[in-house]
């Protein structure tokens, strides 16, 4: 749903999701339903149940004071603004666990908006031709990286669409500030605040892609000329993780009312 329609149709800043899809369905499927793909509709009709007993119920049993709650389930899907908060918390509790003393790096590779059209009617094979790409780029930097050498690790997400739901394919990668020499078997750290230069990024990564999109049989009819690459020092990694975090599950805090359901 185009954002501009969303915000005419809740007429409010704040958007229940759930709220727009029961009462103006119909409207968006009058005037957007022949443009809808089928995940897009799995996606509305999981957001039209989420917590209405579509899903069944949880109970809910207190062992200190045996009162007990029932509780609607919610849809899980990873477009309901309801139900994806405390997945974000797990993901990123996995990835703390996993954070090193050295400072991080956010990588950004973007897929050119002439190659946009080519990805909406091939989108699973383009996607992961875009990760494998962007993973094997920085992996290739990183051991030809003077003063380096060594093998990165790196934490990849997807993103489909912009903050105004735009479509636009880019890749975000989170890359700790130094890597693993296996045939020295030692830890290196980077030396200095630089990681790479986002313009040789660009350039291998344009080279990397359109090589495997011509593997697979699906070669750009036009190849961009302009291709966009960046890098950036994020800290010690924590913010960069939660912004990848609201982005994978777009989740938003919420905690049942047991008011009415205790017994």
């Amino acid at each position: 749903m185009p954002w501009s329609l969303a915000c005419a149709l809740s007429g409010a800043n704040e958007m229940d999701l759930q709220h727009v899809v029961q009462h103006y369905g119909d409207r968006l499927e009058a005037r957007f339903g022949a443009q809808l793909n089928r995940d897009q509709w799995s996606a509305l009709n999981a957001i039209d149940g989420c917590r209405q007993g579509r899903y069944g119920e949880l109970i809910l049993h207190c062992e200190d004071c045996h009162r007990h709650a029932y509780v609607l389930r919610s849809c899980g899907h990873r477009s309901c603004n309801q139900c994806q908060y405390h997945q974000a918390e797990a993901w990123l509790e996995r990835q703390r666990h996993k954070q090193l003393p050295v400072d991080y790096f956010m990588v950004t590779f973007t897929l050119p908006a002439e190659l946009r059209p080519l990805a909406m009617n091939h989108s699973r094979v383009v996607y992961d031709a875009l990760m494998r790409s962007a993973a094997d780029t920085l992996k290739r930097f990183g051991l030809n990286k003077s003063g380096l050498q060594a093998e990165l690790g790196l934490c990849a997400v997807l993103h489909t669409h912009t903050r105004r739901l735009d479509y636009h394919p880019h890749v975000h990668v989170v890359i700790p500030g130094g890597g693993v020499h296996r045939a020295r078997r030692e830890w290196r750290k980077l030396k200095g605040g630089y990681l790479f230069n986002g313009k040789a990024l660009a350039k291998a990564f344009r080279g990397a892609l359109l090589n495997a999109l011509n593997e697979v049989g699906i070669p750009p009819e036009k190849t961009p000329k302009r291709w966009v690459a960046h890098c950036k020092k994020v800290g010690k990694g924590e913010q960069a993780l939660q912004y990848l975090a609201r982005y994978l599950y777009r989740g938003e805090k919420w905690t049942p009312d047991f008011g009415q359901s205790l017994k």
